[in-house]
Order: C-alpha cells, then structure tokens, then sequence
C-alpha cells in the first residue's frame, strides 16, 4: 500500500553517499564572540571551601608547632613525657580545629570579620583547653604537664591563629575585588532551556 521510494530508504550504500554538513555549519561549540567572552574570565579562581580547607591544615601545624616549640623551650628535647606531649599537643591542635568547624569560624564571612568573632576564637581557644584539663584530670595525669608549658601555649597560640584570620581576612578582600571567589560560566544560546539553565545555576 504505502510503498518506499527505493532512493530514500535506509543502506549501507545509501549512508555512505550521505554528505553530512560541513565542520563551519554546525550549530554545535562556542562561536568566536563566546569564545572571546570565556577567555576574558580569570582561570586561578578558588572557592571558598579550598580557601577554608587549607585554612584548617595551616592552623593546625601554627598550633601543633608552636606547642612543640614552647615544650622543647621549658622542657627540652623530649627529655620529659618524650611522647606524652607531643600527642597531647596534636590532640589539643586537632580539638582545636574541630571546635572551630562547628561553631562556622571557617565560613568565608567569619574569616572576612575577624574583629567580631574575635571572642568567638577565644572562646573557642580556652574551650580547647579546658576539655584537655578536664581529660587529663579523669585520667589522674593533670600532675604530670606543666601548667606554665600550656598557659604559655595557650597565649602564643591565640596570638598565632587570630593573627592569621587578620591577615586572611586582608587576603579574602582583596581576592574578592579581583574576581578570584566567584565562580563564572558562560551560557552559549538562548530560549527556554537556557532559562531553566540559568536558574537552576544560581540556586
């Protein structure tokens, strides 16, 4: 009944006449205004969880060395508690960026005012501490550490971390005046696809 043209049907021999469109015609791939629009955009961008992550590591080793640093001043080169210390101060500094996580210190806007969460840290700081009092009283070892050792630390480390957040607070601005915190895409076409596109991005 309803019979096929012979020339249009569908064959090896009739896919491999096919003239497909040329490379320059295809709708596909950006043009050479995107192009040129995409390659204004900076490529050394960070987000801010890469920025808060490396945040973290550095003040744990701030933390971590200037306890090491403060033990070897009043008690030497593991003379005393060779390996007591050392882990109670990695525990401490370990504790310490936890305590700090929880309560959104890391967050871009905390890091941006450090002046007001600047009580924040410090209560932050002296929770730290008093959670290693409190352990090491449970384990009838509070005897044994230097009062003066972590008073000491107590002072330098606070001094250490918050003068970090100063300096990443200056750091954060100035990124964000030069475009490096933002995230940026082009949408190459238009219409309703690029719409709902466009919205689902900036949810």
């Amino acid at each position: 009944m309803n019979e096929i043209d012979p020339a249009r049907r569908f064959s090896a021999e009739a896919v491999r006449k096919f003239d497909g469109p040329a490379d320059g015609d295809t709708p596909s791939g950006m043009n050479d205004v995107a192009r040129q629009v995409a390659s204004q955009y900076r490529r050394d961008t960070m987000s801010p969880i890469m920025v808060s992550g490396v945040l973290r590591m550095v003040e744990f080793g701030l933390l971590f060395l200037s306890g090491l640093a403060v033990y070897f001043h009043y008690v030497g080169f593991f003379n005393y508690l060779a390996w007591q210390y050392p882990v109670t101060i990695a525990a401490g500094s370990f504790l310490a960026v936890v305590l700090l996580d929880v309560t959104d210190c890391y967050q871009i806007v905390a890091l941006m005012r450090p002046i007001a969460n600047f009580g924040r840290v410090l209560l932050v700081w002296a929770g730290t501490f008093a959670l290693m009092a409190l352990t090491a009283f449970v384990m009838k070892m509070s005897q044994d550490y230097s009062r003066l050792l972590f008073g000491s630390w107590f002072v330098i480390g606070f001094v250490l971390i918050f003068g970090l957040r100063l300096v990443m607070s200056k750091l954060i601005r100035a990124w964000a005046r030069d475009g490096r915190m933002e995230r940026r895409a082009v949408i190459v076409g238009g219409g309703k696809a690029a719409e709902i596109l466009i919205r689902s991005v900036e949810k």
